[in-house]
């Protein structure tokens, strides 16, 4: 079974598979939920940690502005 096809991942309202730039960034917000909700405090304080959670907000941010910008300056 394929990620994308799992009842999970249907119950958060994904109803197919992202393609291109949202598959990146959902990619990262899962990680995102992931490190910040799912793992122990002393696990998520440390350097590689904090460092995976802030690329994976500061890349989903940096997408969201680029697709943002992109759709604006299309029109």
């Amino acid at each position: 079974m394929k990620f994308w096809e799992s009842p999970i991942i249907k119950s958060l309202g994904w109803k197919e598979e992202p393609k291109g730039i949202a598959k990146v960034m959902s990619i990262c917000m899962l990680i995102t939920i992931v490190c910040a909700i799912f793992l122990p405090t002393t696990l998520s304080e440390t350097i590689i940690f904090k460092t995976i959670i802030w690329g994976s907000i500061i890349l989903f941010f940096g997408l969201l502005a680029y697709e943002l910008l992109k759709r604006f300056f299309s029109n």
